[in-house]
């Protein structure tokens, strides 16, 4: 039989706590309110605390969740100051690229005084120019802005030639004659909406509000011609990946909302049976090739990381060596059976299975870890 859980405020359990410190300082009986909710307690506690083997919830898991413990597994962490670890050799880390945008310079002439001049305080000497006096200001700016760009014309009055100036060569790299929105604002929305989070509707309420309009659908049909430029290269490196030397690989839930369940195949099923999928993941692979280069690939979809791999291989050439594939433990991480590889599983991962059965065999755990 289940056990039925008890709803307790914060606030209420506040005030249990101190009316049962309350009883044992003055050596008082409970109420009987209070004991049956004490009793209720005690009794989710041991049903929460029977089923974690079963439920693959540990003690140490629940520390985690409730935040009573760091989300750590290092010895420090565990034992505190009686880790007995080995002294580890750790490689340098290498330093992250500074990528900086030099200030645009602007000069200004004093107003009032020229090089040459006489000086105005002794009247005797001569003005000479010295190293300048610097302000260096950080401005805001409207992420997107329109530029109207007038071409000179001329028509003549006896045949009707018309003569029309070029568009300078700086207009025509940003997008061609006629095109509206230019690759540099096409780029900036679809960094805006996969880089930094921002969703259509939120860069049209922003434009709205810094008093320049830009439509939502406008701001996908932009963002949508840069995936198409991109297609091709996201192919070629689709080909170049699947032929890698090694793969890690690893899903982690996500939410498309309007996406409704759909039917797959099985894996590894030779009967080609078909199941209702309703799971979204995140998946992501970093493929390392034979001259050490990585390429990272991720797709979210109705899909785990082990389909994504599938895909993945189906283009890998024959000739081409067994890959070293390492994920998880988990099934749906691993590639299908059709595809042959040579598999490892994740060490951290395996070390976090030990350190959360800490509390029941500290010592041997120690030792393991």
């Amino acid at each position: 039989m289940a056990q039925a859980f008890t709803d307790i405020s914060f606030e209420e359990l506040e005030q249990l706590s101190a009316r049962v410190e309350h009883a044992m300082t003055h050596k008082y009986s409970l109420t009987p309110e209070d004991s049956v909710l004490l009793i209720k307690a005690l009794a989710s506690l041991m049903s929460l605390h029977s089923g974690h083997v079963s439920d693959k919830v540990t003690l140490q898991k629940l520390r985690k969740l409730a935040g009573l413990v760091k989300s750590s597994e290092t010895m420090q962490d565990l034992f505190g100051n009686n880790a007995d670890k080995p002294p580890r050799n750790r490689s340098p880390k290498k330093p992250k690229p500074k990528i900086t945008v030099e200030p645009e310079v602007i000069e200004h002439k004093h107003q009032t005084l020229k090089a040459g001049e006489t000086c105005s305080e002794c009247g005797k000497g001569k003005l000479a120019t010295f190293s300048p006096a610097t302000l260096l200001r950080v401005v805001g700016a409207v992420p997107f802005s329109a530029k109207l760009h007038k071409m000179e014309k001329f028509r003549c009055n006896a045949c009707g030639a018309y003569f029309t100036a070029e568009v300078p060569d700086e207009v025509i790299a940003d997008g061609d004659k006629g095109q509206r929105y230019g690759y540099s604002a096409r780029t900036i929305m679809a960094l805006n909406k996969f880089f930094a989070g921002s969703p259509y509707c939120r860069q049209e309420s922003m434009q709205t509000f810094m008093g320049m309009s830009l439509s939502a659908s406008t701001v996908f049909d932009q963002t949508e011609k840069v995936a198409n430029c991109l297609k091709p290269v996201y192919d070629c490196l689709l080909k170049i990946a699947s032929n890698a030397k090694s793969y890690y690989i690893d899903d982690t839930h996500n939410k498309i909302l309007d996406k409704v369940p759909i039917e797959k195949p099985k894996r590894n099923n030779k009967n080609g049976k078909k199941q209702k999928r309703t799971g979204v993941y995140s998946s992501g692979i970093v493929a390392v090739l034979d001259d050490g280069k990585e390429i990272v690939l991720y797709q979210t979809n109705i899909g785990h990381a082990g389909e994504f791999i599938d895909e993945l291989l189906a283009k890998r050439d024959e000739s081409t060596p067994l890959p070293l594939v390492m994920s998880d433990a988990l099934s749906h991480n691993k590639p299908s059976k059709v595809y042959s590889v040579s598999y490892c599983l994740c060490n951290s991962h395996g070390r976090r299975g030990f350190a959360e059965h800490i509390n029941f065999y500290p010592e041997e755990m120690k030792k393991i870890l």
